[in-house]
């Protein structure tokens, strides 16, 4: 199950040529997982300059701006709402999996995420 502050799970996720991408292997940049096309390209515009990778997430293979990560039984893609995302740390841990309302705000978690460092990291109860 994926939670904020918590490691993303170690799910195993298809490439639409059949590779296999496993989610620990994305450690050391910040991952972001989105499940919505349109906010996908405004993403894929901001991206440059960040120490980002992000990625659409689906079920099947279709058109994408992003590398495009297949979720067929759908386990993480339903953890990500309509709209949302899900942007984790270089370590996996989950910051934000929620609904943004344009592609700047997902790019402003990355922006957050990449200010933070491990050993000044605020407790959970003081930035939630």
């Amino acid at each position: 199950m994926v939670q904020l502050r918590k490691p993303l799970p170690p799910y195993l996720l298809r490439t639409p040529g059949g590779g296999k991408v496993y989610l620990p292997d994305l450690k050391g940049r910040i991952p972001i997982l989105l499940r919505d096309p349109s906010l996908a390209r405004g993403v894929a515009e901001g991206l440059k300059g960040l120490e980002a990778q992000a990625f659409l997430l689906t079920e099947a293979p279709q058109e994408s701006p992003l590398p495009l990560l297949l979720d067929p039984q759908g386990l993480l893609l339903h953890a990500i709402p309509p709209g949302g995302a899900l942007v984790a740390d270089p370590y996996l841990e989950v910051y934000h999996l929620g609904p943004v309302q344009e592609p700047e705000e997902v790019l402003e978690w990355v922006r957050f995420v990449e200010a933070q460092c491990p050993e000044c990291v605020l407790p959970e109860a003081d930035w939630l």
